[in-house]
């Protein structure tokens, strides 16, 4: 008989993308985050997966990529009159009152206070875009998340039940090959690159534990979509659910939706070929609350 180990990734829920004055605010609601916060109390584990970028990252509209200044490493070096978005149209928009922070939101971290955190960070977020020296320091990234870095040994051997995950691709699975880094050792910074996806093999053998991954976040159709089905490949033999009420819908710019139900019912259809549950979080609470 496998143990279960219930597993809640909090997919992006960062300042940046879910707070009304987040940099990049992608219209999530107050019942959003509230499903899950409720999923995440459940939870042997939860990890918080969120982008952490340099404010040089291509994705940035200043740098000629396609969005906001988001989730940014340092973010408390930048005033408001910093010009954080270049829109469409050449307009610059300096940051005002909003925030570029890649920081749990305060809806839900306020539910996680009493669990034990640490932060685990790729080697790779720390030398984005072919950096040849780290753009952050871990006493920053520290800074940043007001959470200490753990190491993998560190969290294999600890009884962690919140960590914090930060990653730079829209898959939180996802990792960079060891050869395209510099090989240099950096105090602080892992000589290899894995993430907290990496160690959970290790510490949870399949033959031993069922992992259980339920999934909310932002958005629906771009990180949450990517992350799931990166998890139902990573982990075969485990259940990967995704809360339909604790996520943000995507219209689907450019990809022909006119309604939000059109593209939640495309995002379905994509993750339930590979094997990736649905259901709604008062669903998910009668079946895996106590007694459950």
């Amino acid at each position: 008989m496998r143990e279960r180990v219930l597993i809640v990734t909090l997919v992006d829920w960062s300042k940046s993308f879910v707070d009304r004055n987040g940099s990049f605010y992608s219209s999530t609601t107050a019942k959003q985050k509230q499903n899950a916060a409720m999923a995440a109390d459940l939870a042997d584990l939860v990890v918080f997966s969120t982008d952490l970028h340099p404010i040089t990252s291509e994705e940035n509209a200043i740098n000629g990529g396609l969005y906001p200044a988001h989730n940014i490493g340092d973010y408390w070096k930048y005033d408001r009159d910093f010009v954080y978005f270049v829109t469409p149209s050449g307009k610059r928009l300096t940051l005002g009152s909003r925030t570029m922070s890649p920081e749990l939101t305060r809806d839900i971290e306020d539910t996680l206070m009493n669990r034990k955190a640490g932060v685990v960070v790729p080697r790779e977020v720390y030398f984005q875009g072919g950096a040849e020296t780290p753009w952050v320091s871990p006493k920053e990234v520290e800074k940043t998340f007001g959470k200490k870095i753990v190491s993998a040994k560190a969290f294999l051997k600890g009884n962690q039940t919140f960590v914090v995950a930060p990653k730079q691709y829209f898959d939180a699975t996802r990792l960079d090959s060891d050869i395209i880094m510099p090989r240099r050792p950096y105090k602080g910074i892992p000589e290899l690159n894995y993430n907290i996806y990496s160690l959970l093999r290790l510490k949870y053998p399949a033959k031993s534990y069922e992992l259980v991954f339920v999934n909310t976040g932002v958005v629906e159709g771009i990180c949450r979509l990517h992350t799931s089905i990166g998890l139902r490949q990573m982990f075969k033999s485990s259940r990967v659910i995704n809360l339909t009420d604790a996520t943000t819908p995507l219209v689907g710019v450019g990809l022909g939706f006119g309604t939000a139900q059109q593209s939640r019912d495309a995002y379905v259809r994509v993750c339930k070929d590979v094997g990736v549950e649905y259901m709604s979080t008062a669903k998910f609470l009668s079946a895996f609350g106590k007694g459950g």
